[in-house]
């Protein structure tokens, strides 16, 4: 997977363009973020497993996640690295390239991705509250957005 190519942008719309703005102003921002710089060539991580070469060091990249741990209110109960209060916790997943998926969230149990926003709770239920009273045109072009990543 090291070696995969980013997935390529879809068409920027008009529609696009607005839903990207409605995106960041909703607050899904917060946690799919646009652009992470990767870790500088040589850093070592995983335990010693892996050195970041030269090819993969100090990008950016816009994956539209910050890979961290946040509680939304669907975590399934499993530990992860950081003890006991990550039970809850699960990775913010990157959506670039969501539209060559037909399950979302981190379990696939969202079979739209409307259906995975209604699901966002805890620290993500501002963003979808904000989404939810966005109106049909700002929700219509976030999804847009979404599906041009």
């Amino acid at each position: 997977m090291r070696a995969l190519k980013a997935p390529p942008r879809g068409p920027i719309t008009a529609s696009v363009t607005a839903g990207q703005a409605s995106f960041t102003q909703f607050g899904c921002a917060v946690c799919h973020v646009a652009t992470i710089t990767t870790a500088p060539a040589g850093t070592v991580i995983n335990a010693g497993q892996f050195t970041v070469p030269t090819a993969l060091g100090d990008k950016n990249i816009h994956p539209f996640g910050d890979f961290l741990l946040h509680d939304i209110g669907t975590g399934d109960g499993i530990v992860q690295n950081g003890g006991q209060g990550t039970r809850n916790q699960v990775r913010t997943a990157p959506l670039w390239g969501i539209g060559a998926r037909t399950r979302f969230m981190h379990d696939g149990a969202s079979v739209t991705v409307s259906d995975a926003i209604a699901r966002h709770g805890g620290q993500a239920s501002t963003a979808r509250t904000n989404f939810n009273n966005g109106g049909a045109t700002a929700q219509a072009n976030v999804l847009a957005f979404i599906f041009s990543l």
